[in-house]
């Protein structure tokens, strides 16, 4: 029997093991396990991720190959390579679509710029780096499994002795933990080796029969390496990096069927309940994971479905003008944009959504440039024309019986007018020129016809003088009612001593009665129309003048009701968009816009048909 001083020292002894076993068992534990370095610099690059350029990226893997303990970071290295992929692929996309809009094969199509080059011969380096690494770890991994066999042939031989004491115990813990350091060896022979270490450590404890304090001992230290390893599991459930949480999740169930001995049997179904029980909810995580993803990409190939089907509309509709196709292509640019910012779809419809996509876009281009071909080859025509109608200007001045020609300029005026547009690069060209030339004429008209005035003519001029001299130091009623009496009195007075040919101040006299509106108390969606009623009032009596501005009219209505027309096949681009939509928003103020004028338009030909109808009865005077 012990005496009371043994068994002191004895407990103590124990007690001094199990804390220091508890120690040494937490370190390896956590050392082994969650690498918490790794984690913190993947998540790291997660966020770095977000905000550097792409070019930034061989940089960026550079200084991780840099690190002294680079071989940790192989999912970091794969990860920042994954992403870097996921980026150049949607450049690579739009670089592509870019390539077939200018008129380019896509068999032909190639695009490597030099971060991309610099980028993968880093990762080639790493990879052979890696290795040469692991080619010496099998090395060391061959060493390792050797002094491991020779460490079960010491436990063998402890076995085997036929006298056993505390000194048999203290020299088997010594032998475990020489094998938990011993290191790693082939993965091959590492179950094999396992196995056959466990099964002689079972008949250690079988044949030692060892007393209940020292197996209590080694069963808690067991029990406490195992509650670590399921409070880690359990706090991986909540890590917002799955893939990380399924990699550590991966190496605690090595540890725990690997390198952990055995527990008291009363423990063993609760802990392994307890450590199945994270497994369990990490797995329904990645599950969901998964699950989402795929919900994703069908989401997103529908979504981009969509955009190729609006970009269809937009082709099939009759775009007949210039304003409408760049509305249009504005309309497909944005659409490309949303296409190609649009995460993955399912793998096995990617390729038949890229041919539609890149089939439709084509189709419009098509259509888009056969537009622009045409419209080249009209204002080239329309050019011509108006260098003709210039040069003949030209002709004229040169010509000794140019006064002879001044019907024959105002027909020109009108002929240039209808000549056709063309673009800003040209048209303030020409139009100088012309202006110029056909000022020249009217101002040589002007001052020569002076001298051959007859007595009639200059009385007219006169006449014309006086008006104009008595309307500006007139005072002029500021009340609507009296100011339209005003103003119908005045043109009587013009109509009867008005010219085309002669001394013609009209359009001074009638911008000056107009503006005098903005002096009057009128609303302001009411003054364009008082100041066109005064324009009526002016040209009433000249028939050409009244027939070319029912034309204009006419035309302007047709042109808004046109693009009215197209604005509003446009919405149905976006019935199933929210009403906050930049592009539905800026659509239908157009529309509102576009109604507005319309309705102006509208009143002043009701204006001007009242006078026509007056004119036709004989009851214009």
């Amino acid at each position: 029997m012990k005496s009371d001083s043994t068994k002191k020292s004895s407990t103590k002894k124990n007690d001094e093991s199990k804390a220091s076993g508890k120690k040494k068992h937490e370190e390896r534990i956590h050392d082994e396990s969650l690498k918490e370095k790794p984690i913190l610099f993947e998540k790291k690059i997660e966020n770095d991720s977000k905000t550097i350029e792409i070019e930034e990226y061989p940089n960026y893997l550079e200084r991780l190959l840099k690190q002294s303990d680079w071989i940790k970071h192989n999912d970091s290295i794969n990860l920042l390579k994954n992403d870097f992929e996921n980026k150049f692929k949607s450049i690579l996309e739009k670089k592509k679509i870019e390539f077939v809009d200018n008129g380019g094969n896509e068999i032909d199509f190639y695009y490597t710029p030099g971060y991309k080059k610099e980028f993968y011969n880093l990762f080639k380096n790493y990879k052979n780096k890696k290795n040469e690494y692991f080619k010496e770890l099998s090395s060391k991994q061959k060493i390792n499994l050797a002094r491991k066999k020779g460490i079960i042939e010491e436990i063998k031989k402890l076995i085997d002795k036929s006298q056993h004491d505390n000194n048999t115990y203290k020299n088997f813990k010594k032998l475990q933990e020489a094998f938990y350091s011993a290191g790693q060896v082939p993965r091959s022979e590492n179950n094999n080796v396992w196995q056959t270490y466990k099964f002689h450590v079972e008949r250690f404890y079988d044949l030692l029969h060892l007393n209940r304090e020292l197996r209590y001992i080694d069963y808690q230290n067991n029990y406490e390496e195992k509650v670590i390893i399921i409070e880690k599991a359990e706090k991986l459930v909540d890590l917002d990096n799955i893939h990380i949480a399924i990699r550590e999740l991966n190496n605690l169930h090595r540890l725990w069927k690997n390198e952990l001995g055995p527990v008291a049997r009363d423990k063993r179904e609760e802990l392994w309940k307890r450590f199945q029980l994270a497994t369990k909810k990490i797995h329904e995580k990645k599950n969901k994971y998964i699950k989402n993803i795929d919900i994703n990409k069908l989401k997103n190939y529908e979504e981009k479905l969509e955009l190729i089907n609006q970009i269809k509309k937009i082709t099939e509709n009759k775009i007949s003008t210039h304003t409408e196709w760049q509305n249009s292509i504005k309309q497909v640019e944005e659409l490309k944009e949303k296409f190609i910012v649009i995460g993955n779809v399912p793998k096995e419809k990617n390729k038949d959504l890229w041919n539609s996509f890149r089939d439709t876009t084509r189709n419009f281009n098509q259509e888009k440039n056969n537009f622009y071909k045409n419209l080249k080859i009209l204002e080239k025509k329309s050019i011509e024309l108006k260098q003709k109608l210039i040069e003949e200007v030209e002709n004229i001045l040169k010509d000794e019986d140019w006064r002879n020609y001044i019907d024959r300029i105002k027909a020109i005026q009108s002929e240039w007018k209808n000549s056709g547009r063309v673009s800003k690069k040209y048209s303030e060209k020409l139009w100088s020129e012309f202006k110029l030339k056909t000022n020249k004429y009217f101002n040589n008209f002007k001052n020569k016809n002076k001298k051959s005035l007859n007595s009639n003519e200059k009385k007219i001029i006169n006449e014309q003088k006086e008006f104009i001299e008595t309307l500006k130091n007139e005072k002029i009623p500021l009340t609507p009612k009296k100011y339209e009496l005003f103003i119908k009195d005045k043109s009587k007075i013009w109509s009867k001593i008005r010219n085309n040919d002669i001394g013609n101040q009209e359009k001074f006299v009638l911008n000056f009665l107009s503006n005098k509106w903005k002096e009057i108390s009128i609303p302001k969606n009411k003054l364009e129309m008082k100041k066109y009623e005064t324009r009526l009032y002016f040209i009433k009596n000249d028939k050409k003048l009244i027939t070319n501005e029912n034309n204009q009219l006419r035309k302007k209505i047709e042109d808004i009701s046109s693009e009215l027309n197209q604005l509003e096949n446009n919405l149905e681009f976006f019935s199933e968009s929210s009403s906050n939509n930049p592009l539905l928003v800026e659509v239908s103020n157009k529309i509102k816009t576009l109604n507005a004028k319309k309705t102006i338009v509208e009143s002043k030909l009701k204006q001007l048909k009242s006078i026509l109808n007056q004119a036709d009865t004989g009851e214009t005077k």
